[in-house]
């Protein structure tokens, strides 16, 4: 198993930096497709906002216009610059009219999309959750630096959403110089009772993933204690279940994953829905 379709959400901003370069990283050693797609706010929303507030429609329109063009050109730059630096390919595309409706159906048979954590946390968390909840695509938050080979948590509680997870991770896991399985044991459900630890690493061994370590955390704080925890070891990746309903904004998504999304100094996440 392996991964060979990486999908970048690009927001136009600073963080695609950060987001193209840990796909192109990604793409490099394991022999993937790098696709960008730009994401960038609304021109049409922006055209109502500056025809309403200077009525020169056709002054505004030129400076929407003008103002993606320059971003495109700039993420394309970046793209041409990661292809050289990790000799992978990417391709950046054109911006559709309506980014949602464009990512959904690549991001179905991507092996991976990854979102910059920066731009989840102010102007794609909608089209995050979208992506995450209806698609059901694993989705990589990049928080810090690209991962490459480093230790990964694991947060396991055995549901469907963290199995789904945990396959998605399974070459990032089969990598890692090291897996810790964490479990919150003060956030017991049904489905974890019939799953343990144990069963989730005697799974991951049949795999071929090696250094595996088990570890209990305590606390009502969920999200924290797994953060905490993963700080601790020093680990590049946190992967977990997701939970929420489809179809929804970022506001419906649950309590445990807002936090990992929104948590300082947090490792980067994948998540699967």
């Amino acid at each position: 198993m392996t991964l060979k379709s990486i999908i970048v959400v690009a927001c136009g901003e600073d963080s695609d930096v950060d987001v193209v370069g840990a796909a192109g990283k990604l793409g490099a050693r394991f022999g993937a497709q790098v696709l960008v797609t730009p994401a960038f706010p609304d021109p049409a929303a922006d055209l109502v906002y500056y025809g309403a507030a200077l009525q020169t429609v056709g002054d505004a329109s030129e400076r929407i216009i003008a103002s993606e063009r320059v971003a495109q050109e700039r993420l394309e730059a970046l793209g041409r610059d990661v292809a050289a630096r990790e000799g992978v390919a990417v391709t950046v595309e054109k911006r559709a009219l309506l980014p949602a409706v464009a990512l959904a159906p690549a991001a179905v048979l991507a092996d991976l999309v990854l979102f910059a954590g920066a731009a989840v946390q102010s102007t794609l968390g909608a089209l995050f959750a979208e992506t995450l909840l209806s698609t059901r695509a694993p989705v990589m938050l990049i928080k810090g630096a690209a991962v490459a080979g480093g230790p990964v948590a694991i947060a396991w509680d055995g549901s469907g959403q963290a199995a789904r997870a945990v396959r998605a991770a399974l070459p990032l896991l089969q990598a890692a110089s090291g897996v810790l399985i964490l479990r919150n044991v003060d956030d017991e459900t049904a489905e974890a009772e019939a799953s343990s630890s144990e069963k989730l690493r005697a799974y991951l061994g049949l795999h071929g993933v090696t250094n595996i370590a088990l570890r209990e955390v305590r606390g009502a704080r969920v999200a924290e204690s797994l953060l905490s925890a993963a700080r601790a070891d020093k680990c590049e990746l946190l992967v977990a279940g997701a939970y929420g309903r489809p179809r929804l904004f970022e506001m419906v998504l649950g309590g445990t994953t807002r936090a990992l999304v929104h948590g300082a100094g947090a490792p980067n996440l994948l998540f699967s829905h």
